[in-house]
């Protein structure tokens, strides 16, 4: 049987891979390499789920009518400023053709994927470093310097792998201040936020900032990742001509049902704070365990963490390595990641038994420092 290919250098959660790799059945497998809710879908998708065999003979609706509806009544704004995708990773891709983008500016780090559309599109990619010794954070003021008209400006809200909030009151100005620069603030993972200060009501129709644009995942906190699906919230004459760009039929029916009907749903405020409130709480666990273990670790807003491996580990590839082969459990290795070296590593915030079994196997590993780099098996850099 041909072992399925783990696309090893850009994304994690590839459980098939991952399981041929550790010698393990899919089943077995811990995934801390995909940042998804713990608690899983919610009775409400699976509901919508269920209910959508009865259509799938019929094309999906091209304009995603119900789900755009559904998605401006939870924002609270008209429809017209909404642009649903398959997945905001297809958004990802096209919005520098959409927009006219000459160059492209990324942190360093960020998600790899919007170096990868610029490259698609033969732009070039201009890095605006992040610094360990100031936890990553982003000074606004440098990227306004760098900008020109024309250019596409990506900023993770929260930075991933950092996790790092934004002052979104600073992007805003910076986007008032510089309106022939396109800025994207990507939030596929603001919802894990409690409180979260999401740029919606400070940039778009409310202040007039037409050259703001964000971006929503539905896929991580809502897990749905097999589904797909994700929006964009941008100037009503921009979704407009996306739409003549997209092809019609981007996002599925089971997909526009499922996003509706998680939106509408009388029981999202609750499933909304059970989610955060495990997050939380399960994320000042993991923090202080790795700190106690050695471990420099970001603090971070999102259902996430990015780490530094103690000295006690041979290599962050080594000691992910170790945890796949002899534990079934997968991290993310981050010495792919532009602004970062080999000794990062990235883990979800999962619930409390499967964070446990994460502790458990690294104190084994990290006891034992000599092990940590004894297998030849590479590391997981999804």
């Amino acid at each position: 049987m041909p072992v399925p290919h783990d696309g090893a250098s850009r994304h994690g959660g590839n459980r098939l891979a991952l399981a041929a790799r550790a010698g393990r059945a899919p089943e077995a497998m811990l995934d801390f390499s995909a940042n998804i809710n713990p608690l899983g879908a919610p009775k409400a998708a699976q509901a919508a789920f269920g209910a959508c065999w009865r259509t799938l003979a019929d094309y999906p609706d091209p304009d995603c009518i119900a789900l755009r509806t559904a998605i401006g009544c939870h924002l609270g704004l008209s429809s017209e400023w909404v642009l649903p995708g398959n997945g905001s990773e297809q958004l990802i891709w096209w919005l520098p053709r959409l927009l006219g983008a000459r160059r492209v500016l990324v942190t360093a780090p960020c998600y790899a994927d919007y170096r990868r559309a610029a490259a698609v599109w033969g732009l070039e990619v201009v890095p605006v470093a992040l610094y360990a010794e100031d936890d990553f954070d982003l000074d606004i003021g440098r990227v306004v310097d760098l900008a020109r008209d024309g250019d596409l400006v990506w900023l993770g809200h929260p930075n991933n792998p950092t996790g790092r909030l934004l002052a979104v009151a600073d992007v805003a100005a910076a986007a008032a201040a510089r309106p022939g620069v396109w800025w994207v603030l990507d939030e596929a993972f603001i919802d894990f936020v409690e409180d979260a200060p999401s740029a919606v009501p400070l940039g778009l129709d409310r202040l007039g900032l037409e050259n703001l644009i964000v971006l929503r995942s539905m896929t991580k906190f809502f897990a749905l990742a097999g589904l797909r699906l994700g929006y964009a919230v941008l100037a009503p004459e921009l979704a407009v001509a996306a739409r003549r760009l997209l092809p019609d039929w981007s996002v599925s029916t089971p997909a526009q049902a499922v996003g509706a009907a998680v939106l509408s749903d009388p029981g999202l405020a609750a499933f909304a704070a059970q989610t955060r409130d495990l997050i939380g709480s399960e994320r000042a666990v993991l923090t202080a365990a790795l700190r106690g273990l050695g471990a420099r670790v970001i603090d971070g807003a999102a259902n996430y963490l990015l780490w530094r491996v103690p000295a006690s580990a041979s290599s962050a590839t080594g000691l992910a390595a170790a945890l796949l082969q002899r534990h079934a459990i997968a991290v993310r290795t981050c010495d792919d990641y532009a602004g970062l070296d080999a000794a990062w590593l990235r883990v979800a915030v999962r619930g409390p038994e499967d964070n446990q079994r994460l502790l458990k196997a690294l104190v084994a590993e990290l006891t034992q420092g000599a092990r940590a780099g004894s297998s030849g098996v590479a590391g997981n850099r999804a």
